[in-house]
């Protein structure tokens, strides 16, 4: 039984968005929910901060509907700074106004809202992590929607990049994580765009932070759809342009070069891009471990 001395524990709950009326109002649905189902607890206070990163289509419109009942905060930039921009903010917010703990979740559909329940539940557990990081890939039980192949094989081939540079991790760019307020803010962190996971994680490292992986689920919206709400961004380049860009970040981080060059990584990403049919769930494991093995044994 929860004892009324125990401290109460205050959780930020922050959630960037650009460009997301098409799937927004069911997100928000299941906040509120969620929301409701916290209030019946003791043990910690959940706040909820939205950052609109300067949406051009609907997006505030339907936030400032669906926050009749001050259900959130809403952070509105005029025009859109990136992704990591906004998590900076949001972790800024979050030191300033004294929350502990930080959860970072999507807008984009790609969270299932009821994995919030595990991460608050991993929190109030005292963890002696700084970092609780999602990942879609630790096993096949969360996996029951097909991946974008190009997206699967760029994380895979960074993920084993940054797995030579001493992690141990599945998956490098799940957006769902807890933070500790005071840990993140103390990395300085820099990087406005999709990219900031990579400078956290190294960042994290050189700091000697703990960090463990939770599963969580699939989740791919329409392809179509994200293409149309971020055609210009880098993110949907083709796969060989977002490993020279990530590559290029974290030599820049580790200030040393890999051991192998760009183009081996780019060729390793056309070989399983052009030969493998499809990836699921019976065949991730074996095809993210053969790109790890095959990266472990460049860089060695």
């Amino acid at each position: 039984m929860f004892d009324i001395s125990e401290k109460i524990v205050d959780i930020l709950l922050l959630i960037p968005c650009f460009n997301e009326e098409e799937n927004i109002e069911d997100i928000l649905e299941h906040l509120r929910r969620v929301k409701q189902n916290s209030q019946k607890r003791n043990e910690f206070n959940l706040k909820i901060l939205i950052i609109n990163d300067g949406s051009t289509d609907g997006t505030m419109q339907i936030l400032n509907k669906n926050n009749h009942d001050s259900l959130f905060n809403i952070v509105n930039f005029k025009e859109n700074k990136g992704y990591g921009y906004t998590l900076i903010r949001g972790f800024s917010y979050a030191k300033e106004m004294n929350f502990p703990w930080i959860i970072s979740f999507d807008m984009d559909g790609q969270h299932e809202p009821e994995c919030l329940y595990k991460f608050i539940d991993l929190i109030l557990e005292n963890p002696p992590e700084q970092i609780i990081s999602g990942s879609r890939y630790k096993n096949s039980n969360h996996y029951w929607q097909k991946p974008w192949k190009d997206r699967f094989l760029v994380n895979a081939i960074i993920t084993g990049i940054l797995n030579t540079l001493g992690f141990s991790i599945s998956d490098a760019f799940c957006g769902l994580k807890a933070y500790e307020c005071s840990a993140i803010n103390d990395l300085d962190l820099i990087v406005n765009g999709y990219e900031i996971p990579i400078e956290i994680w190294i960042k994290a490292k050189k700091k000697g932070y703990k960090i463990v992986e939770k599963g969580v689920p699939v989740i791919y919206k329409d392809r179509d759809a994200i293409l149309k709400n971020a055609k210009d961004s880098f993110l949907f380049k083709k796969g060989e342009e977002r490993i020279e860009k990530y590559i290029q970040l974290i030599e820049s981080l580790i200030k040393a070069p890999l051991k192998t060059d760009i183009n081996v990584f780019k060729s390793i990403f056309s070989n399983y891009f052009n030969s493998v049919d499809d990836i699921n769930k019976y065949n991730f494991k074996k095809i993210q471990e053969a790109i790890f093995t095959q990266i472990r044994e460049l860089e060695t």
